[in-house]
This record gives C-alpha cells, sequence and structure tokens, in this order.
C-alpha cells in the first residue's frame, strides 16, 4: 500500500508540474522556456511546502525541522522542474529581443 500511495503522489506532483509549466507558457510569453519551467517548479514547490512551514512555525519547532522542511522544497523543485520543462518547450514563443538570457 506504500508504494502505491508514493506512485500516486508522484502522479500528483507530475500532472502539477505539468499544469504550472502550461500556465507558465500564458504568463510568461517572452522568457525563455528554461526560465519559465524554473518559475513553475518553483511556484509549485513552494505552493506545496507552505502548509508544512505554517504547522513548524505554529508549534514552534527548532531551526532544523526548517531546515530540513527546505530541503524538502529543494527536492521538489528537483522533480517538479523537468516536467515543467516538457510543456514550455513544446510552444516556444517569439524571444524578446531586448531580454538577455
Amino acid at each position: 500500500m506504500a508504494i502505491m500511495s508514493a506512485l500516486i503522489t508522484l502522479l500528483v506532483l507530475a500532472g502539477l508540474a505539468l499544469l504550472f509549466g502550461l500556465m507558465a507558457n500564458f504568463v510568461f510569453k517572452r522568457s525563455s522556456p528554461v526560465r519559465r519551467a524554473a518559475y513553475a517548479a518553483a511556484a509549485l514547490a513552494i505552493l506545496l511546502s507552505i502548509p508544512a512551514y505554517v504547522a513548524l512555525l505554529s508549534a514552534e519547532a527548532p531551526a532544523v525541522s526548517l531546515a530540513a522542511i527546505a530541503v524538502g522544497t529543494a527536492i521538489l523543485f528537483a522533480l517538479a522542474f523537468p516536467l515543467a520543462l516538457l510543456i514550455t518547450r513544446r510552444k516556444p514563443a517569439p524571444a524578446d529581443q531586448s531580454v538577455f538570457d
């Protein structure tokens, strides 16, 4: 049962990463695909870890616990980035010549 719940969790994360990548295509049309994927993955990782931060801060947990959640946020970012990059590279927008990437 634990394996099934882990797989379902990864599938939900994958679906959300793809959704956030699609939204980043519309919001950041002029940015490069890599930057749009980074924005999408960062937004997803932060939004998924906010409840953990709130719970730890309200319980006045030690700083080590907050650092552990920060590491978890970085891991979520690393898992979501390649999936968001799949969607953001699908429809390349014309590059803005005034922005250096």
